[in-house]
């Protein structure tokens, strides 16, 4: 199983921050760029997923983890919504609509695979993060969720 050291190593950050960066450009649209609700909602939602994960990340006891993970999942599917909104708005269309939702849901399934994982470790401090690799305290953590990993491998919907 491959390891990382930080919170961009985690595929479903990866994945998060994909999803955030595909949408922001929508809201610079000029007729998306009026709807300031709309706008404010979408931008919240997009970039609060890849943030939990990458706090939870910082955090150094798996549940702990876990609960930044669960954080994310939820704005993950608070911006499906607003993606759906968009689609029935006139602000997307459709197949840039199902593009950003399979994307979402591929952040979904492998979050919630990170979930998992975290939640089922003992609740111990990991010991991770800092780029001394040579510092035993410093050891990688496994990445549970790299796709190498037959447990954690999906078929895309």
């Amino acid at each position: 199983m491959a390891s990382m050291r930080n919170h961009e190593e985690l595929i479903a950050w990866q994945l998060a921050a994909e999803l955030r960066d595909r949408v922001l450009p929508i809201l610079r649209r000029p007729k998306v760029a009026k709807d300031f609700d709309f706008c404010d909602q979408l931008r919240r939602s997009a970039r609060s997923g890849p943030a939990n994960l990458a706090e939870g990340f910082g955090r150094h006891r798996p549940r702990d983890n876990a609960r930044f993970v669960r954080i994310a999942l939820a704005t993950l599917h608070e911006t499906q919504n607003h993606l759906g909104d968009g689609r029935n708005s006139g602000y997307i269309g459709e197949r840039e609509f199902t593009e950003l939702l399979q994307l979402s849901k591929r952040a979904v399934r492998t979050a919630v695979g990170w979930h998992n994982y975290l939640y089922n470790c003992r609740d111990t401090p990991l010991e991770t993060h800092d780029d001394d690799s040579n510092n035993p305290r410093n050891q990688r953590t496994e990445n549970p969720e790299n796709p190498e990993n037959s447990e954690n491998r999906r078929t895309e919907n």
